[in-house]
């Protein structure tokens, strides 16, 4: 004979059971809205010091854009972003040599080669660039040599009232030989943010660290440097600031 305590033991388990499945039905959605993270805005990455990758439409053609917060004034990031002499020494390995054919403070030319590692030749390229230091602005393109197409700007924005530089980088790149456009541009989407990256560790060693700027520039990045003294002759480092 079954007693009632034997009875009542399958009940017993079926009321535990569908309250567990109540408490797990309520708890799961509860933990799901508190494990969804709501997207950052482009602004909330920048200040967390990532690279906003984008695209620009200018007529039919799509350019790549990064964009990064710099720690510096944009009067202390332009000689720094201007100079291509920073750029073969420190901020683009791959930057072989760069030959100054015209140098005015509006405008210099440029050929400029490019070592790609020993299984791809040398890129050269001959590009004319144009400089508005009141707008914080430089627009390139190419005038000749291996690249078929090679265009775009630096643009900077003050920011943190004007503390702060938000320095956007824009290119479109042709190789001249058949690539689909979506895959350069995917490698562009790459390249900028290394660029732009290695630009803030350049200038982080110079305005932080008082490491010296490259001795050799051109025109269009000289000016002050502003807050900064230059080091003195027995201390082997520091800023030089340019009259």
């Amino acid at each position: 004979m079954i007693s009632t305590a034997e009875r009542r033991a399958p009940l017993h388990k079926s009321f535990a059971l569908l309250a567990l499945f109540f408490v797990l039905s309520t708890l799961i959605p509860i933990n799901a809205a508190l494990a969804f993270k709501p997207p950052l805005t482009d602004a909330e990455k920048l200040a967390k010091g990532e690279v906003v990758v984008g695209l620009r439409n200018v007529g039919n053609t799509k350019y790549v854009t990064g964009t990064i917060l710099l720690d510096q004034s944009p009067d202390q990031v332009w000689p720094v972003m201007v100079n291509p002499f920073e750029f073969q020494g420190k901020i683009s390995p791959r930057m072989k040599t760069v030959d100054v054919m015209l140098d005015k403070e509006e405008q210099s030319i440029m050929k400029v080669t490019l070592d790609l590692g020993v299984f791809i030749p040398n890129f050269t390229y001959t590009v004319d660039s144009r400089y508005t230091r009141k707008d914080g602005l430089i627009s390139f393109k190419r005038l000749g040599g291996t690249l078929k197409d090679f265009s775009g700007t630096w643009e900077m924005k003050p920011a943190d009232n004007g503390n702060k530089t938000e320095l956007t980088y824009t290119m479109f790149l042709d190789p001249g030989f058949f690539v689909p456009q979506w895959i350069m541009r995917e490698g562009v989407k790459v390249e900028l943010p290394t660029t732009l990256t290695a630009l803030r560790k350049r200038l982080d060693n110079v305005y932080l660290h008082q490491n010296a700027l490259e001795q050799k520039s051109i025109l269009a990045a000289r000016g002050h440097l502003q807050a900064h003294k230059p080091a003195s002759p027995s201390s082997g480092g520091g800023v030089s600031v340019w009259q």
